[in-house]
């Protein structure tokens, strides 16, 4: 009974905030589109953010972030913008990943205050086909119909040459955007095509999309950028500049707050990168990485009659591919960035071309450099210095290491390291370089160590060191394609959605034609169109069609 109260809940609360949107300006919100209204482990989330008429024309990036059951964040990247009214990502859900309702959160920063701005978020039901289902079973309410109401700006007039087709058969169709008056409006479009009885509301009622708050004029940031907080004395930063060190580039940026806690933004990038937080002059900073989305607990998962119905395709469809060592939906694969470091190196050297030493205070006592280590007599400990053979001076302070991508201060850490360790030590010591490239912190030299087999720093600077996401790589959905017909003829095809494309664009007479291929699956299927007009208006249309024998 608990559950059944709770699914009720829930469909009341979605009509009454489908009779509120339609009552409401559009315009100052974000849509959300997705795939689908539920997922199941192992599958791809396909989303696309419309945005409001206040933020045409700007060019920024939106944090995605994914938060589980409990409402703390599991994942997140950035997507942009473009200058345009929409962009659009996807996010792989883990095959382990455990049975609850999901969020997605879509926030920008506020260039003017740092502070984010939440634009929309989506409840998103996900289930694991793995896992046994002890809930109770109850029954779903219709809602679709309600919630297309809500979508009537724009008209959308979907066509297709007959309503009937066949398995493996080519679906070509035309999508014609109009407004309320009838004359044609050129639109952003995004489409989906899905197995209606599989997807459709008689198995789950919740809509493919959502509507975030109204949103007032702001200008947003187009950088990448994540919470900090720092720790202890670090949080003096009247006195102190945090670095935030690169290795990829060697590109290091400089930060300033008076706050413990404050936002940094970077430029942006795709994929992810290590980054290393540095203290100046206090070298001792201790940072924690803070995920910027407000955290609330999700409601109980359901489980309808259909849902469990799915479940059991899911399994089957699983077992098929893992017969023919494939996989439903794969993303390619990224290419992964490599080093590129921009400065020259002043002297390199490799310890293997000369006489064998212990270590590298041996070596470099040895062996005449600008480098130098010296051992305190009492204390036992190293020190180094860089010296300037352009001008005959020693360096004020001691240079900078840098081993494997990673930065450190230590250098009798560094003066004891084996030198059958090292493969290659570059030295960085003409200061147009120092200064264009580390200013404060490498002003007194680089050294930049390559290992045979990875070191690891002292545990205290490898503490600051995290990986940040950046901007999501681009990826087109894995349709159908005659060639796997071809490859596997044997194989059945079966797919819960057929079809995504998220950028699509209509010409100036509001058309735009779209093609895809059947899979093998005999059933009824939904085409959705979700349009926005250059103002923001918004508008949905749907057609279903079926595929026999």
């Amino acid at each position: 009974m608990k559950t059944r109260f709770l699914i009720q809940i829930m469909v009341f609360s979605l009509a009454f905030a489908v009779q509120s949107i339609a009552q409401s300006d559009l315009q100052n919100r974000c849509l959300v589109h997705l795939d689908k209204s539920f997922y199941v482990s192992g599958e791809l989330i396909w989303f696309k953010v419309y945005l409001p008429a206040s933020l045409r024309e700007q060019n920024f990036n939106i944090k995605v972030g994914v938060l589980n059951p409990a409402g703390r964040p599991i994942e997140s990247f950035f997507i942009s913008s473009q200058g345009e009214n929409q962009s659009s990502g996807y996010y792989k859900i883990p095959f382990d990943c455990s049975a609850g309702v999901y969020q997605l959160q879509f926030s920008a920063l506020e260039t003017s205050s740092k502070r984010p701005v939440l634009l929309a978020e989506v409840l998103v039901p996900i289930y694991n086909d793995l896992e046994k289902v002890d809930a109770q079973v109850v029954s779903a309410t219709n809602s679709d119909q309600n919630a297309a109401t809500a979508l009537q700006d724009l008209q959308v007039e979907i066509r297709l040459p007959k309503t009937t087709f066949k398995a493996r058969e080519q679906v070509q169709g035309k999508i014609q955007i109009k407004n309320r008056e009838g004359n044609p409006v050129p639109a952003q479009v995004s489409i989906v095509v899905s197995d209606w009885e599989l997807n459709g509301p008689e198995v789950w009622p919740q809509a493919n999309w959502s509507l975030g708050p109204v949103i007032t004029p702001a200008t947003l940031s187009k950088q990448v950028y994540t919470q900090v907080k720092l720790q202890s004395n670090a949080a003096a930063q009247s006195q102190n500049l945090v670095g935030i060190f690169f290795p990829q580039n060697w590109q290091l940026l400089y930060t300033s707050s008076q706050r413990p806690e404050y936002w940094v933004e970077v430029p942006a990038f795709t994929g992810s990168k290590q980054v290393q937080f540095l203290g100046h002059p206090n070298p001792e900073v201790q940072v924690q990485l803070l995920e910027s989305f407000p955290t609330k607990a999700s409601p109980p998962l359901a489980y309808t009659p259909g849902i469990r119905q799915y479940l059991e395709w899911s399994r089957m469809r699983k077992k098929i591919y893992q017969l023919y060592n494939a996989l439903e939906m794969a993303l390619p694969s990224t290419a992964p960035v490599k080093d590129s470091i921009p400065l020259k190196a002043d002297r390199s050297l490799r310890p293997a071309e000369f006489e064998a030493f212990e270590d590298l205070a041996t070596f470099f006592r040895e062996i005449s450099t600008p480098l130098s280590f010296k051992q305190e007599r009492k204390t036992g400990v190293y020190s180094a210095k860089m010296y300037n053979p352009g001008t005959f001076t020693d360096y004020p302070s001691a240079p900078v290491f840098v081993i494997d991508g990673k930065m450190t201060r230590d250098a009798d850490f560094v003066a004891r390291l084996k030198c059958s360790q090292i493969e290659s030590i570059d030295l960085y010591y003409q200061p147009t370089q120092l200064l264009g490239y580390f200013k404060a912190i490498g002003r007194s030299g680089v050294v930049h160590i390559r290992s045979k087999a990875e070191i690891a720093i002292p545990p205290a600077e490898a503490e600051d060191i995290f990986y940040l996401n950046g901007l999501q790589a681009a990826a087109a959905f894995p349709a159908l394609k005659a060639e796997q017909f071809q490859a596997a003829p044997a194989q059945a095809f079966f797919r819960p959605q057929l079809y995504w494309q998220a950028n699509l664009r209509t010409d100036a007479q509001g058309q735009v034609d779209f093609s895809f291929l059947q899979g093998d699956d005999w059933s009824r299927f939904r085409i959705q169109v979700i349009v926005q007009g250059g103002d923001g208006r918004l508008g949905e249309g749907q057609l279903q069609y079926e595929v026999g024998k």
